[in-house]
C-alpha cells in the first residue's frame, strides 16, 4: 500500500496537522486541541482518509514526547507510522523554501513535504528521520515522572530566585543565615515574616 505524508507542528495547547497526497494536494489541514476528545476525533478522520484514498499515512513530528505526548502514542497505537525529525535538518530544509518564520501551518506543511522526500533527505551516516516505536508502559511512566520531576525542580529554582530577590530588596543581611534553600533561613522567614518591625535586624545583630 502506498504511503502519503503528514506533518504535525506541536504546540502546548494545540497541534497543527497537515496531510498531503503524492501530488502535494492538501487532504487535511486543521488544528487539533491538546485533549483526548480531539485526539480521538482526528485519528478517526485520519483513518477515513486512509480508507477513502486506499493509502497508509505516515507522520513527521518535530521532537517526540513533551507537548506531543500523548498524541504521538495514540497515533502509534492506532497503526500510524510516526517519524521524529532532527531539528537542525528541519531548519535547513525550511530555510530552502523561505517564507514566514514560526508559522504553525507552514511548519506542519514543511514536515509533511520533508517526509515525502525522506529517501533523498536521509543520506549519509546521520539520518534526519527516526521512526518512533511504542515503548513498554513502564518506560512511558518513567519518562512522565522524570519530566514532572524536572518541572518541579525548575519551579523550585524560580521560586528561590524570586525569594532571594525580595529578601535582597527588603533586608539583605538576613542572607547571613543561609541561602534561600537553607532550612534555617526558611524557618526564620516563616516565624518572622514581618521585616518592618526590625525583627530580622535584631537577630542579625546577635550573630
Amino acid at each position: 500500500m502506498k504511503e502519503i505524508h503528514g506533518g504535525i507542528d506541536v504546540g502546548s495547547e494545540r497541534h497543527h496537522v497537515i496531510i498531503m497526497d503524492e501530488k502535494e494536494e492538501i487532504l487535511y489541514d486543521r488544528e487539533v486541541a491538546h485533549k483526548y476528545s480531539d485526539f480521538h476525533e482526528a485519528i478517526e478522520e485520519f483513518k477515513e482518509i486512509e480508507s477513502r484514498e486506499e493509502v497508509a499515512i505516515g507522520f513527521a513530528i518535530e521532537g517526540k514526547n513533551g507537548y506531543g505526548t500523548p498524541f504521538d502514542r495514540l497515533l502509534i497505537e492506532n497503526g500510524f507510522r510516526l517519524y521524529n525529525v532532527d531539528n537542525l535538518k528541519l531548519k535547513r530544509f525550511k530555510d530552502v523554501f523561505g517564507g514566514e518564520w514560526r508559522n504553525d501551518r507552514r511548519d506542519a506543511k514543511m514536515l509533511a513535504k520533508m517526509l515525502k522526500l525522506r529517501e533523498h533527505v536521509d543520506t549519509g551516516k546521520e539520518k534526519a528521520f527516526i521512526e518512533v516505536t511504542k515503548l513498554p508502559s513502564v518506560n512511558e511512566k518513567l519518562k512522565l515522572l522524570s519530566r514532572h520531576q524536572q518541572s518541579l525542580i525548575n519551579e523550585k529554582t524560580r521560586t528561590q530566585n524570586r525569594l532571594r530577590k525580595r529578601v535582597l530588596e527588603v533586608c539583605p543581611d538576613v542572607l547571613e543565615f543561609g541561602n534561600t534553600d537553607s532550612k534555617k533561613l526558611l524557618r526564620l522567614l516563616i516565624k518572622y515574616p514581618d521585616f518592618s518591625k526590625g525583627t530580622v535586624n535584631y537577630f542579625v545583630g546577635r550573630t
